[in-house]
């Protein structure tokens, strides 16, 4: 099971990874998981950076649960499996937004992006959305904005003690 940091982490590194050719350098400060805490931007509408947001969907196939019961040590262990589905929403700023928007739908699926997110239990739901311009005005300028969302499912596993017996108390009794 993976934190939400952990996840953060995940995702931020696929990014990196799919635009390591548009973004070669400062990756910490081009690709973010999130807005500047002051509220304004930090960057100009020239610069290119890119916005990753973490939601969790609300879908069915992350609702269904499946549940093992195994042997551990004389103790039973009960391992919880379901899908944890997750949207990276993607909004890309500069004169390279729609080029970097492009960039991460391509770049998922290239065998490096896949590899690294199948170690931690996550796929791409290949589903994909199109690549939709928002531009927006901010202190009298057009900031150029392209926005996407891409879908991961994760394999989300627990595991609890279901606990042993201790003792069994038999009682015999003929019956005739």
């Amino acid at each position: 099971m993976n934190s939400i940091e952990k996840l953060r982490l995940i995702f931020w590194t696929m990014a990196q990874m799919c635009l390591k050719d548009i973004i070669q350098t400062n990756h910490d400060k081009w690709i973010r998981m999130m807005y500047p805490k002051d509220g304004a931007p930090d960057w100009t509408t020239e610069d290119d950076i890119v916005f990753l947001n973490l939601r969790q969907r609300d879908d069915d196939y992350g609702k269904q649960r499946d549940s093992v019961y195994l042997t551990d040590d004389a103790t039973v262990k009960k391992r919880i499996m379901r899908t944890r589905v997750w949207d990276v929403e993607i909004a890309a700023y500069g004169k390279n937004a729609f080029k970097m928007v492009t960039a991460l739908q391509d770049g998922v699926f290239s065998p490096d992006v896949k590899r690294m997110l199948f170690r931690f239990g996550i796929a791409l739901v290949p589903n994909m959305p199109i690549a939709q311009q928002s531009n927006e005005v901010y202190a009298g300028k057009w900031w150029e904005r392209w926005n996407t969302t891409l879908t991961f499912n994760e394999e989300y596993v627990m595991v609890e003690d279901a606990g042993r017996i201790e003792s069994v108390s038999v009682t015999a009794v003929a019956q005739k």
